[in-house]
């Protein structure tokens, strides 16, 4: 598919469709994602950088070596932080394709584009392996974990790294193309493997999440641990939410649903980065909180604030006792231990 134009055009005055009701193009201060990509994924970013700190900071100072899971989830860290990268510098584009204008997709927006489309693949692998590798270290002992880990592995490495010959195929000059608006339509096949693997994505999701279950159902855990089960299957389901949304919008464009394509490309990147980064932290989350406690523990602000917190308490317990003294009159406690709670009420 070639694309002409007459000599002399400026196109940064043209859009890439007219407006469906007529209206002119708003170049200036159109509608746009670019505050909530920049917000989202910032936060992501920082959220992901913070959490792999302390798991490597955890693995340094316990085990003095890191696991394959630690390896994988660097390798996603990094893959997802340079995808994260790539999406913030592509918000100018992040509105509707009538305030677009055909000079945006440049040379330079469609080697993006292509960069994009071929680490998706890699860090989506690496990120979901480095959750079922830490299954496998810490559920190696059950024989059907161990099964269901290494399909998961080897079916999601067909999968996701099929994509990176596609990208190459499509998202790549090749011969007399150009990095230019017309290859970038012309890569309109490649959605298709993009929208299976959407789905796939989904039902990977689901299947890391209740993968554990029926181990976790049977382990004798306190509130807080539990609490901290419930916090990272929330943390999963965020996940799960976004690579829906992938898959529905992957489905959008491919059918050619709606003219507004920069707008649903740009909404895909997002909700590709939140996937990408929510399954760096779920692999995260576990050492992470084990780093944090070392760190309350070395702490003296915390351990300060401990011992006034215990102070605090103890003084409200005395203060208690006291005023059931006052009540009910005197009391009689155990002569060796004088704060005992087995404590004898005399009544008058």
């Amino acid at each position: 598919m070639s694309m002409e134009l007459p000599p002399g055009v400026d196109l940064t005055k043209i859009p890439l469709l007219p407006n469906p009701d007529g209206s002119p193009p708003n170049f200036d201060n159109p509608p746009s994602l670019r505050v909530t990509t920049y917000a989202v994924t910032i936060i992501l970013m920082t959220a992901t950088f913070i959490l792999v700190s302390l798991r490597f900071r955890m693995n340094i100072k316990i085990y003095h070596k890191f696991a394959l899971d630690d390896y994988l989830c660097i390798l996603a860290w990094i893959l997802a932080t340079v995808y994260n990268i790539i999406v913030l510098t592509a918000t100018p584009t992040a509105r509707h394709i009538w305030d677009v204008p055909l000079s945006a997709i440049d040379a330079s927006w469609v080697k993006r584009s292509a960069v994009l489309g071929t680490i998706y693949g890699p860090a989506m692998w690496f990120a979901k392996t480095a959750i079922l590798t830490m299954y496998l270290r810490l559920f190696s002992v059950v024989k059907w974990m161990r099964w269901c880990c290494y399909f998961g592995i080897g079916f999601l490495f067909c999968a996701y790294w099929s994509l990176v010959p596609v990208s190459v195929i499509y998202n790549f000059p090749h011969g007399d193309e150009h990095w230019d608006l017309a290859m970038e339509l012309d890569s309109r096949p490649a959605q298709v493997p993009f929208v299976v693997i959407g789905l796939l994505s989904v039902i990977s999701d689901l299947f890391i999440l209740v993968l554990p279950f029926p181990i976790l159902l049977k382990l004798q855990a306190s509130w807080k641990r539990r609490l901290g089960l419930c916090l990272i299957f929330i943390t999963a389901i965020i996940g799960i939410v976004s690579s829906c949304f992938v898959f529905y919008l992957r489905v959008v464009l491919w059918q050619n649903k709606t003219l507004d394509s920069t707008w649903n490309v740009a909404a895909s990147y997002l909700t590709v980065a939140v996937e990408m980064d929510v399954a760096v932290i779920i692999s995260c989350i576990p050492a992470a909180a084990a780093s944090w406690k070392l760190i309350a523990q070395d702490s003296k602000l915390l351990s300060s604030l401990r011992s006034v917190f215990r102070s605090s308490k103890n003084l409200v317990q005395i203060t208690s006792g006291t005023n059931s003294v006052d009540d009910k009159g005197p009391v009689l406690r155990s002569a060796t231990n004088p704060a005992s709670s087995d404590s004898i009420e005399l009544r008058p």
